[in-house]
């Protein structure tokens, strides 16, 4: 049975406010249409993780969305620190969240054991780090020391995760959900694999046959996918290997919109809540930067050197 709809419906089927979310896009791959669709939904009081967090993270922690954030960092790149995040751990606007940091092996290993069935994991890098210093809604949950088995030295041992939802934004996925990427990967596989259902949108459907001519590139499988959404241009303005590349000038824009509160809430009213889909998203932002700008985002086309399954 066919699993793909529309953005909204599979938001308004799958997510609902106080879940806890697994957002991927490490570096390439950000879901932004499945996050401007929760916004515009009003779901709130959300938990969100994700390793190498950016302006998406930023924009829910903006728009009040989050209650809390298990996280690694929050950066807008070459802009530093997103706006709306400080502005809500210094000022509390437009409320404070409870954040628990970890590293960026630490996180993506917690979410490695929620996908394989661990209770727990053991890490070495935050052996030695503040980061043992500061704990908030897991307290004494954060981590766990305990002496090795083997040889009694310190192993310090953090919790898996288990997202109620994960949300990912693939290359290409067939109509059941089967998803395949390539480009950096980050802890994509882990963080959805590691939650009870995902979402998946995708640049293109393609039929099992499709999916099957190359399967090392599926991340998840089928089983595990609840909505697949084919949803072109879906990570703008991230990027995504093969199909775009990432619009910087609209990262300098959220930059300089996110600096204020009134900035970023101008920014979200033209660009989130004033938008009903991605289709008047892409439309929209052809009238504002002409369909040049547009044009130029999208990749050429080149293949990598041909594979052979034989025998």
């Amino acid at each position: 049975m066919s699993k793909v709809m529309s953005m909204k419906e599979a938001i308004a089927r799958n997510v609902k406010s106080g879940d806890f979310l697994y957002i991927g896009g490490y570096i390439c791959r950000t879901p932004f249409s499945a996050i401007h669709e929760i916004l515009r939904q009003g779901i709130t009081d959300l938990t969100i993780t994700r390793s190498n967090a950016a302006d998406d993270f930023d924009m829910m922690i903006g728009a009040g969305a989050v209650k809390r954030f298990i996280s690694t960092f929050l950066s807008l790149g070459v802009y530093g620190l997103g706006r709306c995040f400080r502005r809500s751990l210094e000022q509390g606007i437009p409320h404070r969240i409870e954040l628990e940091e970890y590293t960026n092996l630490s996180l993506p290993m917690m979410l490695m054991a929620g996908s394989m069935g661990m209770p727990f994991v053991p890490v070495r890098d935050m052996l030695g780090t503040d980061l043992l210093n500061v704990k908030s809604f897991l307290g004494e949950n954060k981590y766990k020391i305990i002496d090795s088995p083997f040889d009694g030295s310190p192993t310090l041992l953090v919790p898996a995760l288990n997202p109620d939802v994960g949300i990912i934004h693939v290359q290409q996925a067939d109509e059941d959900g089967n998803a395949q990427i390539w480009g950096i990967a980050g802890d994509c596989q882990y963080g959805a694999n590691a939650s009870k259902k995902v979402i998946v949108s995708c640049e293109r459907l393609v039929s099992r046959e499709e999916i099957g001519k190359d399967p090392s590139r599926t991340i998840v499988p089928s089983f595990r996918v609840a909505a697949v959404v084919e949803e072109p241009f879906a990570a703008h303005p991230a990027y995504t290997p093969g199909f775009y590349d990432v619009d910087f000038a609209m990262g300098y824009q959220y930059q300089q919109a996110s600096n204020t509160v009134e900035g970023f809430q101008a920014f979200m009213k033209e660009w989130v809540y004033d938008i009903e889909d991605r289709s008047a998203y892409i439309s929209h932002y052809i009238e504002r930067f002409g369909f040049g700008q547009f044009r130029k985002l999208q990749a050429g086309f080149d293949y990598g050197f041909p594979v052979s399954y034989a025998y």
